[in-house]
């Protein structure tokens, strides 16, 4: 998991060529002009979603995934993500690329503007927790192939 500011982005290229490819894109394009929806970048191997995603007050939920790297940058508010090492969570037996699981509450993010994460498959992430009442954030998620 890479935690840091925009500003710095750049600097985590050469990690991954799908990788380098979304950073390349996220710090090209502008992001509050991104078609809502996915962008695409290079087929199955890398694209941008702009969304809307709801928030509560808590989510015990964790996700990761098997096959992509997540890049999430927040346009407006922000969220609080969790963290936990996939290893402190039982996780279903499943060909899913993303996999689900309940679990304690984790490491906590605050995922503001002017941030990103960057999530491997071995994070265990829950997203979608509201910093002091908000219903809902704009974000990005890219998605890269390993």
């Amino acid at each position: 998991m890479i935690f840091d500011r925009l500003e710095r982005l750049e600097q985590y290229k050469g990690l991954n060529g799908n990788l380098d490819r979304l950073i390349d894109y996220a710090l090209s394009h502008g992001f509050k002009s991104l078609t809502p929806g996915k962008n695409e970048i290079d087929g199955d191997n890398c694209w941008m979603n702009s969304n809307v995603a709801e928030l509560a007050p808590t989510n015990a939920v964790y996700e990761r995934h098997m096959a992509y790297i997540d890049l999430q940058i927040p346009i407006d508010e922000g969220e609080i993500i969790t963290v936990r090492p996939v290893e402190d969570l039982d996780w279903p037996e499943t060909d899913d690329e993303t996999r689900f699981t309940e679990g304690p509450a984790g490491t906590p993010l605050d995922l503001v503007p002017g941030a990103f994460a960057i999530f491997f498959p071995g994070d265990a992430h829950n997203c979608g927790i509201s910093k002091g009442g908000q219903a809902r954030v704009r974000k990005l998620v890219g998605k890269a192939r390993i």
